[in-house]
């Protein structure tokens, strides 16, 4: 994989506003570090604040299973080939116990291996990346294993995390060493061609 030369740099810690550095105390790394996107998002603090208030819901407060939404934002990831995305997320994959041949799969068209819920998250997650919307082939399972309140959280997670596939791609924001190490276990699958 190349690695880029990032067009924005992380903002140093000693110049984050005092508000966004409180909104980002859950965000850091083992070693207290910010992580590098949140670090480069807080180049515009204001914006940073309100939108983690948006990604708390999406990765703590989600009604999906967590193993739903990681399958689901490791799927983004890969369609998006956002490298950053998908390395933090097939750590935190793994520690919910996605295996490390689900996580392979989910870097192919027609991802196999999972259960009939699991499969009608996936189909969901790439027709809401590529199109925007569902056909009805693919809300009918969906309307079968989910409640009202995971579709909608369904759609939030697709959301926030193409949205965060945009800014690490535009941006080229890099791994940190610890989650870069990943690239030899887990890389990001190429796109898929036609």
């Amino acid at each position: 994989m190349h690695v880029y030369e990032p067009r924005l740099h992380p903002v140093a810690e000693k110049d984050i506003p005092e508000k966004a550095l409180e909104a980002l105390r859950p965000y850091r790394n083992g070693e207290g570090d910010i992580y590098a996107i949140w670090g480069t998002l807080a180049a515009h603090p204001d914006a940073l604040r309100r939108f983690l208030v948006f990604g708390n819901h999406v990765l703590a407060k989600n009604t999906l299973p967590t193993r739903w939404r990681e399958l689901v934002i490791l799927r983004v990831a890969w369609l998006a080939q956002a490298e950053y995305e998908w390395l933090q997320h097939v750590a935190i994959a793994r520690r919910v116990g996605v295996t490390d041949d689900e996580i392979r799969s989910l870097g192919r068209p027609g991802p196999a291996g999972f259960a009939a819920a699991e499969r009608a998250l996936l189909t969901a997650a790439d027709q809401l990346v590529t199109g925007a919307g569902l056909d009805d082939d693919a809300w009918k399972p969906l309307r079968e294993h989910l409640t009202t309140e995971q579709l909608i959280d369904l759609v939030y997670t697709v959301g926030q995390y193409q949205t965060v596939a945009m800014a690490i791609n535009v941006f080229r924001i890099q791994p940190e060493p610890d989650i870069a190490v990943l690239r030899e276990e887990l890389a990001l699958p190429a796109p898929a061609t036609s």
